[in-house]
């Protein structure tokens, strides 16, 4: 967790660095370019904004990760869909 965070912190310093440059034009505009947008407002801090981007980040692998385990279990509950899905694979790799 600590390398990820310093790498987080990281991307965050760059863009921050940035940020002054940019011009916010858009009618969309990327997450953290918001939260910067609501730093430079004094609406949240740095510290505020990594807990942001972490959150962010862990619970959309939490989902991710969760979401493909409950199909490997629907899966596994039907070797009809096992065997189409191993037949399918079979015709893609072996060409």
């Amino acid at each position: 967790m600590e390398r990820t965070s310093a790498y987080f912190d990281l991307i965050i310093s760059v863009r921050a660095a940035k940020f002054e440059s940019i011009q916010l034009t858009s009618k969309k505009t990327a997450f953290l370019d918001t939260l910067l947008s609501m730093m430079h407002e004094e609406q949240l801090t740095m510290d505020d904004i990594q807990e942001e981007v972490d959150t962010f980040m862990f619970e959309g692998h939490d989902t991710t990760t969760g979401g493909l385990k409950f199909a490997m279990f629907l899966i596994a509950l039907h070797p009809n869909v096992q065997q189409k899905l191993h037949d399918e694979m079979d015709t893609i790799f072996r060409k």
